[in-house]
């Protein structure tokens, strides 16, 4: 096996890569077994090769000498269990992931929502992989019917299957966190755009009669008071922005400003219409462009911590490290116990001159998800420093 510092670079490159790498299977040794490896895990080890066999050269037939460390093994126990049908190898490899990382899911919740940023459907892949290891996380479950509901807007989906699979999620959201309003609020809306405005109405009406004291009553009330769209479809704004959303984060921030402009002008105290321009214009590289935009999110939406999260970014895209700390310690605010923005805090910090500050923060996230490659990035940029 590799040494630590070795095996933290491979992880970094492995994480972005999980449903893109070659996955081999590895016979066991003829003597012995890895000291990784319990004692119960019968079979052959996956392992996560990235780059791909396909991209180094390597001829059908020709023999590698592949150097297979811990992190291999783990995205590759990851890889396969995201990709087997087979009930006893799954619940085998459920085991072997959750006894390396029992922070798994959490974890891979969180790459989810990195790749949000790039690709809806493979940070849907990443959503279903967090429910296999942990079938009562909220999270996953509500956000991966959000992927589900945003693919349903788009060309050459099969909509109604996305809806319905959106709306099997939406309601184990809500089993799993009932005074969640966002969860029937978005339930309601997938109801409404199958035809169900009657139903949609009722769940909406449901949620405020018994859970008085429940997250996101506003949103709730007015979509209960204002209605949906008649005749079960979304209007052409709501298409409009969630194509937007999609393509912002899919590859083609482009054509989401050009779809989001005409949006913001009609309904300019909407913070997830400015939010997802910024995110746009960042990822154009339009720093100015997107502070305005996301300066705007906040304003309206101050508790929305992914806008507090995507403005520190951008700050920091510019090295504005003072206005991008201000950022993150905002959406800590919110979310104290966020290891992504504890790491990014540390980054920032770092950038500073701040040593001990940044190392406060990091070993912080280290506390919270000891196992996380993320954390171990973060640690190795300080132990760099």
């Amino acid at each position: 096996m590799e040494d630590e510092a070795q095996q933290t670079d491979l992880g970094a490159d492995l994480r972005p890569h999980l449903f893109h790498g070659d996955l081999l299977q590895l016979p066991p040794p003829d003597e012995g077994r890895p000291e990784i490896l319990p004692v119960w895990f019968s079979g052959p080890l996956p392992a996560l090769i990235y780059p791909p066999l396909s991209e180094r050269g390597v001829q059908e037939g020709e023999n590698i000498n592949l150097e297979i460390s811990p992190y291999n093994l783990y995205y590759g126990a990851l890889r396969e269990l995201a990709e087997t049908a087979d009930e006893e190898r799954s619940d085998n490899l459920r085991r072997l992931v959750l006894e390396w990382n029992p922070q798994a899911a959490l974890e891979v919740c969180e790459l989810a929502r990195l790749h949000v940023e790039q690709n809806v459907e493979v940070a849907l892949l990443h959503y279903e992989l967090a429910m296999e290891l942990d079938e009562n996380l909220y999270e996953a479950a509500q956000d991966a019917g959000m992927c589900e509901y945003a693919l349903a807007a788009v060309e050459g989906e099969e909509s109604e299957e996305r809806l319905a699979n959106a709306e099997e999620l939406f309601r184990r959201a809500i089993e799993l966190r009932p005074d969640a309003g966002l969860s029937w609020w978005s339930l309601a809306r997938v109801l409404n755009d199958q035809d169900a405005g009657e139903q949609a109405a009722e769940v909406l009406g449901q949620f405020l009669r018994d859970y008085p004291q429940g997250d996101n009553r506003d949103l709730v009330e007015q979509a209960l008071t204002e209605g949906f769209e008649a005749g079960g479809q979304p209007s052409p704004e709501q298409a409009a922005f969630t194509q937007a959303q999609a393509m912002a984060f899919g590859g083609d921030p482009a054509g989401a400003v050009e779809l989001l402009r005409p949006l913001a002008e009609a309904y300019p105290d909407t913070g997830e219409i400015w939010f997802v321009l910024g995110a746009a214009h960042r990822r154009l590289g339009d720093t100015a462009e997107a502070e305005r935009c996301l300066r705007r999110t906040v304003r309206l939406a101050p508790e929305f911590t992914f806008g507090w999260w995507e403005l520190s970014g951008t700050h920091a895209d510019a090295k504005q490290w003072r206005e991008a700390e201000e950022a993150i310690r905002t959406a800590l605010e919110h979310d104290p116990e966020n290891a992504i923005y504890l790491c990014d805090l540390g980054r920032i910090r770092l950038a500073q001159g701040d040593r001990e500050g940044a190392e406060e923060a990091i070993h912080q996230a280290r506390d919270l998800v000891p196992d996380d490659p993320a954390v171990e990035e973060a640690l190795k940029a300080l132990e760099g420093s």
